[in-house]
């Protein structure tokens, strides 16, 4: 794998990466398994600081400083949501016919090891996932969903509530829809790509990002699925 080729921005205070599906944001300890962190502290010759993650099997936008003064400040606005849009596209199951918002707290389910949605009393915190139609398919909408929050698999845990599962989700998702498109695309995974970082009204040694928005394309196994979803 050539980091070169994922590299979707990069100066002297950072780099943005476009994470291929399958890979580890973060090193777990395990040198068998591969992981983002250490191809690009690889590529800058020093550690490179991970400032969002996202799973294994979610593909997308991850953004990464290459020193710790860096890191502290870009932490703090990645993580303000007020500052930084974060979208993802995700093919989820059943027609959406409008745009939405799910505000539903979430917290984790030690039994059910996931995160559910619960009363905020029972320690639950705040979590507001925002979704907009892409594409409608047959028995299957393509959504752009921003995250408002950034709480634990958010995205899939809220559109699980709303009865549109994430397809290819083995943990929130819907078994049968999941096994059909095993068989008719020998697609095993979560359908869900960070698209887009949009920075608004940034300060300090950062501003030259004010406005700006980094995207990167879906991964062609997942173009290749909307292309044939109606066949």
């Amino acid at each position: 794998m050539n980091i070169k080729d994922l590299i979707v921005y990069e100066d002297k205070y950072l780099v943005i990466i476009n994470k291929p599906r399958g890979l580890l944001s973060q090193f777990d300890g395990n040198k068998d398994n591969p992981s983002l962190d250490v191809l690009v502290s690889e590529y800058i010759n020093k550690q490179a600081m991970l400032i969002n993650r996202l799973d294994k099997d979610t593909s997308g936008l991850i953004v990464f400083a290459k020193d710790n003064r860096s890191a502290s400040e870009l932490a703090n606005i990645i993580n303000d949501h007020a500052i930084v849009e974060k979208h993802y596209l995700t093919l989820v199951n059943g027609v959406v016919d409008d745009d939405g918002v799910v505000d539903a707290p979430l917290r984790k389910s030690y039994e059910r090891k996931k995160m559910v949605v619960a009363p905020l009393k029972s320690g639950a915190k705040n979590a507001v996932t925002k979704y907009f139609v892409k594409e409608k398919y047959n028995g299957y909408t393509l959504l752009d969903v921003q995250l408002v929050t950034g709480r634990t698999h958010q995205i899939r845990a809220h559109m699980s509530y709303i009865r549109h599962h994430v397809v290819g989700d083995i943990k929130y998702g819907d078994y049968k829809v999941n096994n059909e498109f095993k068989r008719k695309f020998n697609f095993e995974n979560q359908f869900l790509h960070s698209y887009k970082l949009v920075f608004g009204d940034i300060k300090g040694t950062f501003s030259y990002l004010k406005n700006q928005a980094f995207t990167a394309e879906l991964p062609l196994e997942l173009q290749e699925i909307l292309k044939n979803l109606n066949n």
